[in-house]
């Protein structure tokens, strides 16, 4: 975890501040590097979508999260399913469950989760540890990422 990631969200990210999953409404990279540290493992969920047929990425980019998200959370409730209390998920990008996030009361709070990124994970040197290059800006390929806090 990088404390610089912070900046990218705050300067960078056009959903900081919109969002009540991300920063500044969670969690500090400070906090939640000490709940990270009560949890033994974790997966690193990649999807990887083709999208060389596409012409602006960031209209389909928010339907990409989505999907990618539902598939994730999907594991992160059978893994509680087998026993996994504790099991939580990052999701890939900023929640996008609703049109418009109601910043004073999440409508949604049992999909509510925040990215790796709003709380200092830098995801390119975890995905290279894992042999996974990421490449930003790539028209054929788009990659969803998420990850699974495991007890």
């Amino acid at each position: 975890m990088e404390n610089r990631t912070a900046l990218k969200c705050a300067h960078g990210c056009r959903n900081y501040g919109e969002r009540l999953s991300c920063p500044p409404h969670i969690l500090s990279i400070e906090e939640f590097r000490k709940i990270r540290s009560e949890y033994r493992d974790v997966l690193l969920l990649v999807e990887e979508h083709d999208t060389s047929d596409v012409q602006d990425i960031l209209k389909v980019w928010g339907e990409l999260q989505k999907e990618s998200f539902s598939k994730m959370f999907e594991l992160e409730q059978e893994a509680f399913r087998k026993g996994f209390i504790y099991a939580h998920l990052l999701r890939p990008g900023p929640c996008n469950e609703c049109e418009m996030c109601n910043l004073e009361k999440c409508v949604k709070p049992e999909l509510r989760r925040f990215p790796p990124e709003a709380v200092g994970v830098n995801l390119q040197k975890v995905l290279e540890k894992a042999g996974i290059e990421l490449e930003f800006c790539k028209p054929g390929k788009t990659m969803c990422v998420g990850i699974l806090l495991v007890e």
